[in-house]
């Protein structure tokens, strides 16, 4: 999702943008504008997969458009209260920056089909409200991309998530809330157990990250993937 941040990264310029964009609605607080970047963010995705999985056997990633998906968007589905826009679609443009904000208007139109944010926004957010089998499968075609071998889930107790958004130099983003986080942590629970049971190939491992070094976790990390691979041979 920021993929920017990889040296290597495919379309680091328009992530950044993006990066830019996302930061925009939370400055809002409009969850469709939020979605609607979402959603661009994570079109970018399976080219960046394809191109990485050309360099290396094996492919960690911190999050995927056919897993945290199933999260957040029925949980900002439940959030979205406002049918109009008002002046936040203009609001949010003017936050950008110019040149970024043309690279954000172009793929705006290229991958989601429309000139017009908030559009997009409650059109993926309609998606929330499906079934998690259809919703799986309205994901899938929408990114092109498949279920990882493997999702490893790092479990963080709310109170210390907070402290850390607080203390990151970017600042919090739209959910970042004590209430939000805590049906997060519950629903990330729920929605691997459900694939884990659906799709029994898919290996979850879970590393506790609570009062961890980042040495610590990394340990742990490495741990779930040979679980991982091991499952696969």
């Amino acid at each position: 999702v920021r993929g920017h941040e990889d040296p290597a990264g495919l379309a680091a310029d328009l992530s950044a943008a993006l990066a830019g964009a996302s930061a925009a609605a939370d400055d809002l607080g409009r969850v469709q504008l939020k979605v609607a970047v979402l959603y661009l963010q994570l079109c970018l995705f399976g080219p960046a997969e394809r191109q990485a999985v050309r360099r290396r056997p094996t492919l960690l990633t911190d999050r995927h458009p056919l897993v945290d998906p199933l999260v957040y968007l029925p949980m900002f589905a439940s959030l979205a209260r406002d049918a109009e826009p008002g002046g936040a679609v203009e609001a949010w443009w003017g936050k950008q920056e110019p040149g970024r904000a043309e690279a954000v208007r172009d793929w705006l139109r290229a991958a989601g089909g429309t000139t017009d944010p908030w559009e997009l926004g409650t059109r993926v957010l309609r998606w929330g409200t499906l079934p998690m089998p259809e919703l799986l499968g309205r994901l899938t075609r929408s990114f092109g991309v498949s279920l990882p071998e493997g999702v490893v889930l790092l479990d963080l107790p709310v109170a210390q998530a907070l402290r850390r958004t607080r203390e990151r130099a970017r600042g919090s983003e739209l959910h970042e809330t004590r209430a939000f986080l805590s049906a997060t942590r519950q629903r990330y629970v729920e929605v691997l157990d459900r694939l884990a049971e659906d799709r029994p190939e898919l290996s979850v491992q879970r590393v506790d990250c609570a009062d961890r070094s980042v040495e610590e976790v990394s340990a742990c990390v490495r741990e779930a993937l040979d679980t991982i691979a091991r499952t696969r041979t």
